[in-house]
């Protein structure tokens, strides 16, 4: 996560030194696509007891969709906003050969990448850095919870990665296709409470997306 921040740092610098007198485009956007998660194990906490053991988890994939926006301060340096919804994903607990279905969690991130061009003819490659802020709720089963215990899941920060291209499909460079690979690394908090019962676990929820989008530029 800092070796992505120093990037991202890096990035906005030259967003500010290169062409500093060039005239800014902005464009707007909506892009859909995949969000794989990755599999991990959540170390599980009861109140008073500590530590009392680790579990293992799947959180399926999902179909993500979005808008952004794109201030373009030259052919090299851009910054993008973007709000995406990610759709429900079932959450599962392993224990040996056995899955059970806990909840549903659904994502929406605001995330900011600032990204590197390099414009070859009607392609633009770029890598990027950048964060964002994930808004989370989370549907549990009542096969698996009490149906008398609450089961909330934190909002919290995120860090990203990502590469990609924009294929400008006009001689007047205003309407691109693009097509975006992300890793993003980013963390939630679980909490079930039956009255004075409560256990916590801290649960990753990175993630591997592709997406493919349409953006105008002014």
């Amino acid at each position: 996560m800092k070796k992505c921040a120093w990037v991202l740092a890096m990035l906005m610098v030259l967003a500010l030194s290169v062409d500093a007198y060039a005239a800014p485009k902005f464009g707007i956007g909506a892009r859909a696509g995949g969000n794989f998660y990755k599999d991990g194990s959540i170390d599980v906490s009861l109140a008073g007891y500590g530590n009392i053991g680790n579990v293992d988890y799947s959180n399926d994939n999902a179909f993500f969709y979005g808008v952004n926006g794109t201030i373009k301060f030259n052919d090299y340096i851009s910054v993008e906003i973007a709000l995406d919804r990610i759709n429900k994903t079932k959450s599962e607990f392993k224990g040996g050969n056995v899955s059970l279905k806990a909840g549903d969690i659904t994502q929406t991130p605001l995330t900011v990448t600032a990204r590197f061009h390099y414009p070859v003819g009607i392609f633009s490659p770029y890598i990027g850095a950048g964060a964002g802020y994930y808004w989370r709720s989370y549907d549990k089963d009542n096969a698996f919870w009490n149906p008398a215990a609450t089961v909330d899941i934190d909002n919290g920060w995120g860090y990203h990665v990502n590469t990609g291209t924009e294929i400008f499909l006009t001689d007047s460079r205003n309407i691109a296709l693009d097509l975006d690979l992300k890793y993003v690394w980013t963390k939630a908090d679980l909490k079930a409470t039956n009255g004075a019962t409560s256990i916590t676990g801290s649960m990753d929820l990175n993630s591997f997306v592709a997406g493919i989008g349409i953006k105008y530029y002014f």
